[in-house]
């Protein structure tokens, strides 16, 4: 995996070191679901470390740490920008961060990636408090599990797990006096969200089309999906988890592996898209259909390949059905750019379940 990026889980997800007192610890670590506890405007830095509000407090910021090549020498230039951009964070009394990172050998060959994962970090001075939370945490493709990082403390493995996981430490960050002032003259924290606004199961819309499903079209940001439909009742293996009317679901997959409703959706495009619920259909097919019905409707639909005791029909190049006991279970859509083939659509149907 290479020492830089060893370094930089160890540093980035667990940026709470470098400001630790160094004293023996008082309170226990809490975990964390990465949502920016502050009221500010997230800057974007993109690959670089300036921003147009640098002296704002609360500073929130955005780093794009996705082009750690070596044949470009890369991560070079990545390592050459970290002083500046830590330097405008140590005096803060109030930081968050979220950023997106991936070490590769060549930028633009994505078999030859070498680690990934999209992080938030924040300290408060006020409280004493500091955080990391990490998602889509991947070695060379595969979901990794952080805590089996050389250096990753032993306190905060309990809340972290392959591909993600967030912490709090409440004894790391030494409190500032300054800092407790601020916070007292003007609150520096957001709003909690209303109840109202809380997941609930929602009416299904729209239909299947070979180019999207329930309203999201494939390729949709997964920022435009969370504005469409809302926060997910959860995230799971990279599938936004939408409740639908009579325990049926609406799941929206994005690349990755993330899973938490924690923290900000991210600009990921859906690129497969599955429902259970026999009101959305596609050409008039839907769940609880016959196989009968199906074969009137596809004449030439074939069984693609078999999951367990669920055999999957290719209706169109983009859609197809599950079909178990001889009813149609569920729908999905697909990016047959990003899911070639019947074994990544396989994957796909595994990871959902």
């Amino acid at each position: 995996m290479g020492r830089v990026a060893v370094a930089g889980i160890v540093a980035a997800a667990l940026a709470l070191a470098a400001a630790s007192t160094g004293g023996a610890a008082s309170a226990p670590p809490s975990p964390w679901d990465g949502a920016n506890p502050f009221a500010c405007e997230l800057q974007d830095a993109g690959m670089g470390a300036t921003v147009k509000h640098p002296d704002a407090d609360p500073f929130c910021i955005e780093f794009d740490k996705r082009h750690q090549n070596v044949t470009q020498l890369g991560v070079v230039e990545f390592l050459s920008k970290e002083p500046a951009r830590v330097a405008a964070a140590v005096d803060k009394c109030f930081y968050f961060q979220s950023d997106h990172w991936r070490g590769s050998i060549v930028q633009d060959d994505g078999s030859t990636k070498t680690y990934e994962w999209d992080g938030h970090y924040f300290f408060d001075k006020a409280k004493g408090d500091g955080g990391a939370w990490v998602t889509n945490f991947n070695v060379n493709g595969r979901t990794g599990d952080p805590t089996a990082l050389p250096g990753f403390p032993p306190a905060y493995a309990p809340y972290f797990g392959p591909g993600t996981g967030g912490v709090i430490t409440h004894d790391e960050i030494p409190a500032d006096p300054a800092c407790v002032a601020k916070a007292a003259e003007h609150s520096p924290y957001a709003a909690p969200a209303p109840d109202d606004q809380a997941p609930s199961c929602r009416d299904p819309r729209g239909g299947v089309s070979p180019h999207g499903l329930g309203g999201v079209a494939l390729g949709t940001p997964e920022s435009r999906v969370w504005a469409k439909l809302g926060r997910p009742a959860r995230v799971e293996r990279g599938f936004l988890r939408y409740c639908l009317p009579g325990g049926r679901k609406l799941l929206i997959g994005v690349p990755g592996d993330r899973s938490g409703t924690g923290g900000s959706p991210g600009s990921r495009p859906a690129t497969f898209l599955l429902t259970t619920h026999p009101a959305l259909t596609f050409r008039g097919i839907g769940r609880g259909d016959s196989r009968a019905a199906v074969r009137r409707a596809f004449p030439r639909a074939r069984v693609w390949f078999v999951l367990g005791r669920t055999q999957v029909l290719r209706l169109r190049p983009t859609v197809v059905a599950g079909v178990r006991d001889g009813r149609v279970r569920l729908l999905a859509v697909f990016d047959t750019a990003r899911v070639p083939g019947a074994a990544a659509v396989r994957a796909w149907l595994r990871r959902s379940a």
